[in-house]
């Protein structure tokens, strides 16, 4: 289960930085305290390299929550290390003022990426960014909003409100 615990901060990590707006290195850094999460079933499918969540998720770690109605951890083939990290239904994410909400979150680990789909809003404080597909990129700090087929992004940036 360590490396579980790893993953969940994993998620923590990298679902704070606030895709519209730049910041400065280690102002998003997870906490360091125990994860606590809940659901009404575990699924553990050690061939398949698959841990499951299901119903009512909430993996909390100091003040990060996340909530889902199913969390997935795909194994790598030793079963070692997570590939990747899906999230799905009822996605909300909350640190402070920070809040993503979408239908779909997934983190992949080698490529240090993770995409929110599914009518994905992030949110810190007033400003916020709404789009079809919303990518970010952890390594780069820099973040992707998509819309679709006659669907545009949609932002906005109030101006002078106080950064963390």
């Amino acid at each position: 289960m360590k490396g579980f615990s790893y993953i969940v901060l994993l998620i923590a990590f990298w679902l704070l930085p606030h895709p519209v707006f730049a910041q400065g290195p280690g102002e998003f850094l997870g906490g360091e305290g125990p994860i606590h999460i809940t659901s009404e079933r575990l699924e553990a499918d050690y061939k398949g390299n698959l841990i499951t969540f299901v119903g009512d998720v909430v993996a909390r770690q100091e003040e990060f929550v996340l909530y889902s109605d199913r969390l997935l951890l795909f194994l790598d083939k030793d079963g070692k290390e997570i590939e990747k990290i899906l999230s799905q239904g009822n996605v909300r994410i909350i640190q402070g003022k920070r809040r993503a909400t979408c239908q779909e979150a997934t983190y992949y680990h080698r490529e240090r990426k993770l995409i929110l789909q599914g009518n994905p809003v992030v949110r810190e404080g007033d400003n916020w960014v709404k789009g079809w597909r919303i990518t970010y990129y952890i390594d780069e700090q820099k973040s992707i909003a998509e819309g679709k087929e006659g669907e545009r992004v949609t932002a906005t940036i109030i101006p002078g409100e106080e950064k963390r």
